[in-house]
């Protein structure tokens, strides 16, 4: 790359961990001497994504997606390649020439902003008299200094240009306070206006700790809405963040679970309580990519939604996402419609949360809760069948067959009926792979033959013992792998031995590589070094050696047929002998 040194870039490679760069966004198990885990890149249910510890490598044999630490955060966090090094770089104390790099530096300033701007905020709560109605309201709430320290919590002043006079000083300022969210170009006339204003200022954070967006909650109940959260921006994406997510992670991991709410403050509540596997979705339902983002961490997620009726349509549609994720879900119910995390564990506190989430209902339950409610037996016919078409779309959905079977049993004993006839009635039919699982699935090998198990096997071996290379290339070209792929891997290795002086790394090697099916079938013959059989290499060698001799030797005595019947001597005489140094060269190899 043109702005950072190869020789730098190699020394931050060699100094970050791949394990606890991916441990922070996957709940890493360990394998063997390695580790599996829930793919970040593609739904699945069970691990198939590997990460090899002593080559930093890794590789997904569900959606074929591999490669070492910098291509592992350009694939997730939509970073490039100079973002990635230059992060890496400053989190390993790595010094990297300061040498322009538009892109990096205009990000950068995003963040910067940010991070200003938090501290602004922050100020005007603790110093401003202005403030004073942000902290009577963190008072009535409950939120101790030290936990709103903790959170940075801060207050926007009630005024259109606080930032813009705060941090907009030049041209260049404001346009990057627009950028990141913070302030709008006025509809009428020249200038900026401040986003939020009067507002309790909570801080988003990324899995990084950099502040990426804010949610601001209104002072004075004339405002709407009453909570206003950043744009989306090259710095914040509610869908794929969680609030809190970065402090939850380590937590949950350790009790494989989560608990999910709505609010902030809901979440800062709990936190303070001493429940600190907590996350909140970021001002919108929660998606399907932030359930995934926690089932790859944890197996239960508690459901903790306002026990009004908006918080029970939440829960439903959270229901509804969580069904293509392995997890364990669980609704946990308040039996006070006013109350919610927040005013529960406040007036309770953490020890009678506890209790609650031991007494978390099961989601099919809570479906088949929420469905008869008000109903009293006996149903009458037409409710019964309007129920049966209700569950029909719960029932096929249950991947579990002892969950499927104990639903359907407490169905029928609700609807007073027959549960064979109801199992009838639920079969699922399993739904057709989608076109994308489709092309998912042309990345997993298939059962190979002999002669490409050798040249993956070849291909192994140099892999652990780069010092054979040229004793190898003495006698195997690129000419003697049939396969495409591995003929192209088999040529970057040998160029990478040549370029690193002798000194192999795999993980080079899959940078070097810019053909996304050449990286994912390098990563995958990397991530199976392990399960490789045992093989008589030079054998291995010979083999593929004598299958391009044998297919030489073949061409040639078809020539010579061809030659005969011409009646073409002198052509004849040339082949015979091309044919006999063919033969010796077999004839050597062994």
């Amino acid at each position: 790359m043109g702005f950072i040194s190869s020789e730098i870039i190699a020394m931050i490679r060699e100094r970050t961990d791949i394990i606890q760069i991916i441990g922070e966004h996957v709940r890493l198990i360990p394998s063997g001497h390695n580790y599996k885990a829930l793919c970040p890149f593609h739904k699945e249910k069970t691990p198939s994504f590997h990460v090899v510890t002593d080559k930093q490598i890794y590789h997904c044999f569900g959606c074929g997606k591999g490669g070492d630490v910098f291509s592992f955060l350009m694939e997730l966090e939509h970073m490039t390649f100079p973002e990635v090094v230059k992060f890496l770089a400053e989190r390993e104390a790595i010094e990297i020439p300061r040498e322009n790099d538009p892109d990096y530096e205009k990000k950068a300033d995003l963040y910067n902003y940010l991070d200003r701007a938090a501290k602004f905020f922050e100020s005007c709560l603790y110093d401003s008299s202005a403030g004073a109605v942000a902290r009577d309201y963190l008072k009535k709430r409950k939120i101790n200094s030290e936990t709103a320290k903790k959170f940075r919590i801060g207050f926007a002043p009630n005024a259109w240009d606080s930032i813009v006079h705060r941090l907009g000083k030049t041209p260049e300022d404001l346009a990057s306070l627009e950028r990141a969210g913070l302030i709008k170009a006025r509809g009428q006339g020249e200038g900026f206006y401040d986003v939020f204003r009067n507002r309790l200022m909570i801080p988003i954070l990324d899995i990084h700790g950099r502040v990426a967006g804010f949610g601001g909650r209104v002072m004075s109940p004339e405002d709407e809405p009453k909570y206003l959260n950043s744009a989306e921006s090259e710095t914040f994406n509610k869908r794929r963040m969680l609030f809190n997510f970065r402090e939850a992670v380590p937590v949950a991991r350790r009790l494989n679970s989560v608990i999910v709410v709505e609010g902030y403050l809901d979440a800062i509540s709990l936190f303070q309580n001493g429940i600190k596997n907590v996350v909140a979705s970021l001002g919108t339902a929660i998606s399907a990519e932030q359930i995934h983002m926690l089932a790859r961490n944890c197996e239960t997620l508690y459901f903790c939604y306002d026990a009004d009726a908006a918080g029970q349509r939440a829960t439903l549609r959270a229901i509804s996402l969580q069904k293509d994720a392995p997890v364990n879900a669980r609704v946990v119910s308040f039996s006070d419609p006013t109350d919610d995390p927040d005013s529960f564990v406040s007036r309770e506190g953490a020890e009678s949360f506890k209790n609650l989430l031991e007494k978390a209902t099961d989601i099919y339950t809570f479906l088949i809760e929420t469905h008869t409610r008000g109903l009293k037996p006996p149903l009458e016919i037409p409710v019964k069948q309007k129920l049966i078409q209700e569950f029909k779309e719960l029932v096929p959905a249950i991947h579990s067959s002892i969950a499927r079977s104990e639903v359907i049993r407490k169905i029928s004993k609700l609807l007073d009926m027959d549960q064979r006839v109801l199992e009838k009635e639920f079969e699922g039919r399993e739904t057709p792979r989608s076109e994308e699982a489709q092309k998912k699935r042309t990345f997993i090998s298939p059962r190979l033959n002999a002669e490409i198990q050798r040249q993956e096997w070849v291909l192994k071996h140099l892999l652990e013992h780069p010092e054979e290379l040229d004793r190898v290339r003495a006698l195997l070209g690129p000419g003697d792998f049939s396969d495409p792929r591995l003929r192209q891997i088999f040529e970057a290795i040998s160029f990478q031995q040549e370029a690193a002086g002798g000194s192999l790394k795999p993980a080079e090697i899959l940078a070097a590589l810019d053909d996304a099916s050449l990286i994912s079938r390098l990563s995958e013959l990397i991530t199976t070094l392990e399960d490789r059989q045992p093989e008589p290499f030079m054998e291995c060698v010979k083999g593929l050696v004598k299958s391009r001799l044998d297919a030489e030797l073949k061409d040639i005595q078809l020539k010579i047929r061809e030659a005969e019947r011409g009646g073409d001597d002198s052509v004849i005489a040339r082949l015979s002998m091309e044919q006999l140094d063919v033969r010796r060269k077999i004839e050597t190899l062994y």
